[in-house]
């Protein structure tokens, strides 16, 4: 009996021992993964001879928590869980493993960028997508875990308005609520602060943006959009009041700016308080009202989705915003927006008067440079733009004059797919626009290089002058017709007038186009 007591007892130590001996292989692990192949297999325990379940194709699509490993039959196996459900465990080769690092508890708050989604753990695969930012852009997220997982930062919080926790990459989210403000409800700037962030960035008092800085308060109290939102929408698009258009066109927001014709199609006023106050009641009645035609929420981010092609603009905008004066969540907590209703102000047109200076990119023609119509009904447009309106037509055969050509303007390729460009005209005395392909130019042609002009057709010549790439050149016409010979290695020149001058020289073909 006594011996059945012993051998008993040594039995149970050796259980013990080797149930203690399996734990120990097993470690913990702070890690996530992915499964690479449906070829993988989820066994009970960490053995190849382990009762097994097959990996579904949709257990392709998600990330999995790693909660232990061990190594077995020379495999180290890893036990995964989905959420809290543990899935077994499964063959390390099979898996994409990224480490984990908490970094901070710290809570905060934070604001959504508006893109991309949140996921149900920190990991971007798609059975693990949870919320669509975009349409929760700057909605305020209560974080209160921060890691690294592989190379990526992750937060960890609830959204605004949900009660789930959710995971969201770093590079969605920012600290400036300023992104989320309603941009109708008055900030508390004074004119002083606006002139203050002016003066911090080198600029001195007769900068543009300096000077109208009261002008912006007044249209706070007007219109009923922040003064601080206008502000540093102007500082942005001005580049601290340095812009061309500011300067000549006293356009404060790149209003009409278009990337094909930045300063020639954007719009003029006589004075900065002009703009404003066009620009304050557009974005009122088109960004900021439900029911406008770009109506996408009330805060920069909404006005984002259709006001700019650049999608950190709202982000830029925000940043400005708290450089002038930091966000305060309790000021914008206890003011209201404004309902004001607000008139479409004045508009001038983009023209900008022959009494005031013009930019450098308005380059005169030579005088005397004639056009034919070769396109029944050519168009006649306000800008040099394609969807601008049209503001007449001629009919085929028409001759007229081109006054200018403006150096911001990009040429364009037409239907059939040759590189045209836009000329300025004269039209019911006014400025308009005409199209390359919808005419023929009989007398004028374009320098497509740094061009040498000689006093003969041949490079034995001598050099008169050089035209910089672009120069539009005259070309000398005999019954309609350029004047052209060839060299003796049967190259063409043409005849063309020296720049600002009556003098007659020659240039290669090769070195100009004329655009048909």
């Amino acid at each position: 009996m006594k011996w059945k007591w012993m051998i008993a007892g040594v039995l149970s130590l050796l259980c013990v021992f080797a149930f203690t001996s399996t734990q120990s292989q097993a470690a913990s692990e702070y890690k996530v993964a992915e499964i690479k192949t449906t070829k993988a297999k989820f066994y009970k325990t960490p053995s190849k001879k382990a009762k097994a379940t097959a990996v579904k194709s949709t257990d392709l699509k998600r990330t999995y928590y790693v909660r232990e490993s061990k190594k077995a039959d020379g495999t180290t196996y890893y036990r995964l869980e989905k959420g809290v459900t543990s899935m077994g465990w499964i063959d390390g080769k099979v898996l994409k493993i990224n480490n984990r690092t908490l970094l901070s508890k710290k809570k905060q708050t934070m604001y959504l960028l508006g893109r991309n989604n949140a996921y149900t753990m920190p990991a971007t695969t798609s059975s693990n997508r949870s919320y669509n930012l975009e349409i929760r852009r700057g909605l305020s997220f209560a974080a209160e875990r921060y890691e690294k997982v592989g190379t990526t930062y992750w937060y960890k919080g609830k959204i605004e308005g949900t009660t789930k926790l959710r995971w969201i990459r770093s590079d969605l989210l920012t600290t400036n609520g300023f992104v989320g403000v309603d941009l109708r409800k008055p900030s508390n700037v004074t004119a002083k602060d606006l002139q203050a962030l002016i003066l911090s960035k080198g600029r001195t008092p007769d900068n543009i943006l300096y000077k109208l800085a009261p002008e912006f308060i007044k249209a706070q109290s007007s219109t009923g959009v922040s003064a601080q939102f206008m502000f540093a929408h102007a500082a942005l698009e001005t580049g601290w009041g340095g812009s061309t258009i500011s300067q000549y066109k006293n356009n404060l927001f790149g209003y009409q700016a278009y990337d094909t014709c930045p300063i020639t199609c954007s719009k003029y006023f006589p004075k900065g308080e002009d703009g404003l106050k066009l620009y304050a009641s557009r974005i009122v009645n088109n960004y900021l009202t439900v029911g406008g035609p770009y109506y996408y929420g009330k805060n920069v981010l909404a006005m984002n989705v259709k006001y700019a092609t650049d999608p950190t603009w709202g982000e830029k905008i925000a940043n400005i915003m708290q450089q002038i004066k930091p966000y305060n969540s309790s000021y914008y907590k206890g003011v209201k927006a404004s309902t004001k209703k607000v008139s479409i102000a004045q508009d001038f047109g983009s023209e900008i008067p022959s009494t005031k200076p013009q930019p450098s990119a308005f380059v005169a023609l030579p005088s005397s440079i004639s056009a034919t119509i070769n396109s029944s009904g050519a168009s006649v447009y306000s800008i040099p733009y394609v969807y601008a309106p049209r503001v007449g037509s001629y009919a085929k055969g028409k001759k007229i004059t081109l006054k200018a050509y403006h150096t911001d303007v990009k040429d364009f390729k037409n239907a059939k797919g040759a590189q045209s460009r836009w000329y300025r005209i004269s039209y019911q005395n006014k400025q308009a626009w005409v199209r390359s392909d919808q005419i023929t130019t009989t007398n004028l042609a374009f320098t497509t290089v740094d061009a040498t002009l000689r006093s003969n057709a041949g490079t034995n010549y001598s050099k008169v002058t050089t035209a910089k790439k672009n120069t539009a050149l005259k070309l000398v016409t005999s019954s309609s017709k350029p004047v052209t010979k060839k060299d003796s290695k049967k190259a063409t020149w043409y005849q063309v007038y020296q720049p600002g001058s009556t003098k007659k020289v020659w240039i290669r073909s090769d070195l100009m186009k004329i655009y048909r």
